[in-house]
């Protein structure tokens, strides 16, 4: 769940100077060197005829930027290993780099391991090496400790090669030993000193070891590591979400959260989230959410969007009225059209701005829960981890009905609301202002199009339906931290589920259900259902 003023935050921001182009392996723009070559033919300068002629020719040659990063061996490693042995220096693979920007090169690394591991289906920030026998058996990454050897992992070790253009090592990899795969850019090596001779070149050499327990099976584990190669002459500065906010909110209207400075959620407007560039986590930051203290990870994403990359875990209190100036509430019951009918009970309206009181409160048990489709329902799950490798992303949050996700006291009217076949999207929302909850629309789409979920689904998890790999991994990180049916919390630690806006029928509402061998944008459950809540900014 979001964390509230008594927990210790810490907000994390990554160098991303170099992050603009990271799906690329290399770039080459030009950038103009120009040479001058005046040739002049002489004449008299005493006598002038009518035949004689002078001309001047402007000669200007461009040399653009060339930079290639060469393997030298093989970039497929392979070993046959012994269970219950530590097996380094798996292959050694260098990596050349010829450049002839002044300023030099910087290479970056992420892990990248896809379900069959091939480039097609990288899946930057995974770090596991991908059992054939199923996620279950993956080896995680991890260095490994010979006096206290735990369960099985592998690392990965880089070395700059001696030479006149030996390149300096990243932080994270200078010591010359083992380390984990990042599963977020690394900088792995870089020169910055001036022109490299081509002949020369500036090399890396990097290998890999694996440490199998005991109790690891047979089998074949298969990993991938991402190497990018840049070059600043022809990077532009990308602008981070924090940026955006600098330029259009101003750093004076943070507000303090345990001495701390973070905006507001309620702070967030289309022109903020499209003025930053998509740079992942490099990108993320957190904002609190006024209206509980609540702090949020929030991130722009491949599909253009900016996401809540954690579960919502906003209380509803039956004496308190969420308004207009801090929640997603837009429309309320207009008798004259009969409209909305679902914003009715417990809304108001003065001046601009709607109010909504719940008529339940958020309960703090399984046995308080109310399986009912029309009125809201919500449980406070405690703040327990589905996840607790990925830190707060993996904060279970609480779980609401879709009633309670709607912000209705009665979801009824929306029973028969399909007109030629097309569902028509809830309006308002218990997300904050400027948010809403993701659309899903009466299709399913595993290309891009207007079912939000399906979006993502394209960019991180590669379109596919038998997986949900990408989806939980950075920068999404959305959890498996089950649901509320009958009565009771299933299949946590197994199965995510997240609201859509969007209503399939009288009974039933869209969402998005994720298993480890499944990922299914289109799904439909009962209204009555307690589910995970992500928003999405308007």
């Amino acid at each position: 769940m979001g964390h509230k003023v008594k927990q210790s935050l810490m907000s994390s921001r990554i160098d991303f100077f170099y992050y603009a182009f990271r799906n690329i392996l290399f770039i080459s723009l030009p950038l103009a060197i120009i040479a001058a070559v005046v040739l002049t033919t002489p004449h008299s300068s005493t006598t002038v005829s009518a035949l004689d002629t002078s001309n001047l020719e402007h000669l200007t040659i461009s040399i653009p930027v060339s930079c290639t990063m060469n393997i030298t061996g093989s970039d497929t490693h392979f070993a046959s290993v012994v269970s219950g042995t530590y097996t380094p220096n798996i292959g050694t693979t260098t990596m050349k780099t010829l450049c002839n920007d002044p300023n030099g090169y910087v290479i970056y690394a992420i892990g990248a391991s896809g379900d069959n591991s091939d480039p097609d289906n990288a899946i930057e920030g995974h770090t596991d090496l991908i059992s054939s026998l199923g996620s279950n058996y993956n080896i995680h990454t991890g260095v490994y400790d010979s006096s206290n050897p735990t369960a099985s992992s592998w690392s990965m070790k880089v070395t700059a090669v001696n030479g006149t253009y030996k390149p300096t090592l990243g932080g994270y990899y200078a010591s010359g030993n083992y380390v984990s795969v990042p599963n977020n850019w690394q900088k792995v090596a870089y020169w910055e000193s001036g022109i490299i001779n081509s002949t020369v070149g500036s090399s890396i050499q990097t290998t890999y070891g694996v440490y199998t327990d005991g109790a690891q099976p047979a089998g074949t584990y298969k990993g991938m590591v991402k190497y990018v190669l840049l070059h600043p002459s022809s990077l532009i500065q990308p602008t981070t979400l924090e940026d955006a906010f600098d330029s259009t909110i101003g750093k004076d209207h943070k507000v303090d959260v345990s001495g701390s400075k973070y905006y507001k959620m309620q702070d967030m407007t289309h022109e903020i989230c499209s003025t930053a560039t998509i740079l992942g986590e490099a990108s993320q930051m957190k904002l609190v959410d006024i209206r509980d203290n609540s702090l949020y990870y929030v991130t722009k994403l491949l599909d253009g969007n900016c996401w809540m990359t954690e579960n919502l875990s906003l209380n509803l209190d039956n004496n308190v009225a969420l308004t207009s100036d801090t929640t997603d509430l837009n429309n309320i019951y207009n008798a004259n059209t009969t409209e909305y009918g679902e914003y009715d009970a417990g809304y108001s309206k003065t001046g601009d701005t709607i109010s909504w009181t719940p008529n339940t409160s958020t309960v703090n048990t399984t046995a308080q829960w109310n399986n009912n489709n029309n009125a809201p329902r919500s449980l406070d799950s405690g703040g327990g981890y589905t996840d607790a490798s990925i830190g707060d992303h993996g904060l279970t949050g609480n779980y609401y009905n879709w009633s309670a996700a709607i912000a209705s006291n009665n979801s009824a009217p929306l029973s028969a609301d399909n007109i030629a076949g097309e569902n028509r999207d809830a309006t308002n929302s218990i997300c904050p202002k400027g948010w809403r909850l993701p659309r899903i629309r009466n299709y399913v789409s595993y290309d891009v199009g207007e079912n939000d979920f399906a979006n993502l689904n394209f960019y991180y998890n590669g379109g596919k339906t038998n997986t949900s790999a990408g989806l939980m991994a950075a920068p999404v990180y959305f959890v498996r931290s089950g649901y509320i049916d009958n009565g009771n919390i299933i299949h946590f630690n197994f199965r995510g589920r997240y609201w859509s806006n969007t209503i399939n029928s009288g009974q039933t509402a869209y969402y998005i259900d994720l298993v480890s061998n499944a990922s299914l944008p289109d799904s439909r459950t009962s209204r009555g259902s307690g589910i995970s809540v992500r928003c999405i900014a308007r």
